[in-house]
């Protein structure tokens, strides 16, 4: 994968700790038990970054592989645990 920006980066952070809060876990595993890893540009806004911010970030992560479309407008975390454990505090 390629190498984030300080903000993708900051994104990729606030995305894992979304799906965490969603889900009730608190680690890389409890969401590696989990086969619904959703996230979305509302995630992002709801984080502290504009609609336009989240937006071209999100694209961002898409484009860099970091997340990708899994169906019905609904957008998935990589299922590549080593990449994700990178973004987890």
């Amino acid at each position: 994968m390629t190498t984030l920006t300080e903000n993708q980066t900051s994104a990729m952070t606030a995305l894992i700790k979304s799906c965490l809060s969603d889900m009730g876990g608190s680690t890389l595993d409890n969401l590696q038990a989990d086969p619904f890893t959703w996230v979305n540009v509302g995630d992002l806004i709801d984080a502290g970054w504009t609609r336009k911010e989240a937006e071209g970030t999100f694209g961002s992560l898409i484009a860099s592989g970091h997340i990708y479309d899994a169906e019905d407008d609904m957008y998935a975390l990589t299922d590549d645990w080593d990449e994700l454990s990178k973004f987890h505090a």
